[in-house]
C-alpha cells in the first residue's frame, strides 16, 4: 500500500522550521545555499506557527476570504489562505495582550522576499543574524502560545529546535544582545554572578545573591533554583578535588568556575565572593571585579593582554585631559 504525507498545519510549521535550523549543526559551514533554504523555510514555517494559533481561535480565520470559508475547502486545501499582514491583525484584534514583536520577521520576510523574487547581496553573518532573531521569536511564540495544545512528539521535536539554536553562535549573541541592559545591571551592582550554563554552555547563566530568586539562563531561559543548581554542578563535579567550603560565608556553596592561563577560580553561591587560587599575578587579580574577569574570559584574552588593555585605557583618558 502506497504511503501517504500527512501533515497537520502544526506539523508542517515545526518542520519547516526544523530544516531552516539545520544549517547551524555545521558550526563552520558557509555554503549560500543552506542560508538562503533556511531563511526560506523559517519564514513558511513561521506563518503556519501563525496560522495554527489563529486556528485555534476558529478555522475559518486562516482563509484569506472568511466569508467563502467551508468546511469542505478546509479538508481539501483548496482554498487561499490569509496573508501575512492580514494574519497578524487577526491575531492582535482576537488574542487579548498578543505579544509578538513583528519587527524580526518584518526583517526575515524582506530578506526572504529578495531571496524567493529577485536577488539578493547581504554578508553571511547579517542573514544568520537576521534569522537568529526572527527564530527567536518564534521559539518565544511557542513556548506562549502554541505548546500547551500540542502532542509530546510535537513538543519533542520543537525542544530539538530550541537546542539547536541555542548552540549557535549568532542566536546566543543576539539574545545576550537583547539582555544586555539587564546583565549589565545585574553585574554592575553585583547582585549576580554570570557563570556557564549548565545547559547549554553558554556563558550566560545568572546566579543571584538572593536565595529565593531563580537563577536563570539569558540564552537558553533555563532556570533553577539555588539549590538545583549548586547539586547539578556537584553532579559535573564527581572527579574534582576541592574545599567547596566558602571560607567568607563557611557555606558549602563554594565551586570551581574555570581554569585559564593558569587561574583556577572560585566562587561562593551563596555570598558570590570569588577568589583565585595558587596564580603568580594573584595580587593584581584581587583588584579585579568579577565582571572584568567575565570579560576577559569572553574576548579570550591572556591575562598579559588585559592588563594592557587597561593600561591603554587609562593612557587615553590621560591624554584627553591633557
Amino acid at each position: 500500500m502506497e504511503k501517504n504525507i500527512k501533515l497537520t498545519l502544526l506539523d508542517n510549521g515545526i518542520d519547516y522550521i526544523y530544516t531552516a535550523v539545520k544549517p547551524m549543526l555545521k558550526k563552520t559551514s558557509q555554503s549560500k545555499d543552506s542560508w538562503k533554504y533556511s531563511v526560506l523555510h523559517l519564514y513558511a514555517g513561521i506563518q503556519l506557527l501563525l496560522k495554527e494559533r489563529l486556528k485555534q481561535e476558529h478555522w475559518s480565520l486562516i482563509f484569506q476570504k472568511t466569508e467563502e470559508a467551508t468546511p469542505e475547502k478546509l479538508v481539501t486545501g483548496d482554498f487561499s489562505s490569509v496573508y501575512y499582514d492580514e494574519l497578524i491583525k487577526r491575531l492582535k484584534k482576537i488574542i487579548p495582550n498578543f505579544n509578538f514583536n513583528e519587527e524580526p520577521i518584518k526583517n526575515l520576510k524582506s530578506l526572504r522576499n529578495k531571496i524567493e523574487h529577485f536577488e539578493v547581496n547581504i554578508a553571511l553573518s547579517e542573514c544568520q543574524y537576521t534569522v537568529a532573531l526572527a527564530l527567536d521569536e518564534i521559539i518565544k511564540f511557542w513556548e506562549s502560545d502554541l505548546k500547551v495544545n500540542s502532542t509530546v512528539k510535537q513538543q519533542q521535536k520543537f525542544q530539538k529546535i530550541k537546542s539547536i539554536a541555542t548552540e549557535f553562535k549568532a542566536y546566543r549573541k543576539q539574545r545576550l544582545d537583547k539582555f544586555k541592559k539587564e546583565i549589565d545591571s545585574i553585574e554592575t551592582s553585583e547582585s549576580g554572578l554570570r557563570v556557564l550554563c549548565p545547559d547549554c554552555s553558554s556563558l550566560s547563566f545568572v546566579v543571584f545573591k538572593n536565595d529565593i530568586k531563580e537563577c536563570q539562563c539569558f540564552v537558553c531561559d533555563k532556570k533553577y533554583n539555588k539549590h538545583d543548581y549548586l547539586q547539578k554542578i556537584r553532579g559535573f563535579e564527581r572527579d574534582e578535588d576541592y574545599d567547596p567550603i566558602c571560607s567568607a560565608c563557611q557555606k558549602e556553596t563554594r565551586i570551581k568556575y574555570l581554569i585559564k592561563d593558569g587561574v583556577t577560580l572560585y566562587c561562593c553561591l551563596k555570598c558570590l565572593k570569588y577568589e583565585l587560587i595558587d596564580l603568580e599575578f594573584e595580587e593584581n587579580f584581587r583588584q579585579l571585579k568579577w565582571i572584568d574577569i567575565i570579560t576577559m574570559q569572553k574576548h579570550n584574552y591572556t591575562i598579559d593582554e588585559f592588563y594592557e588593555i587597561q593600561l591603554d585605557k587609562q593612557r587615553q583618558m590621560y591624554l584627553g585631559k591633557e
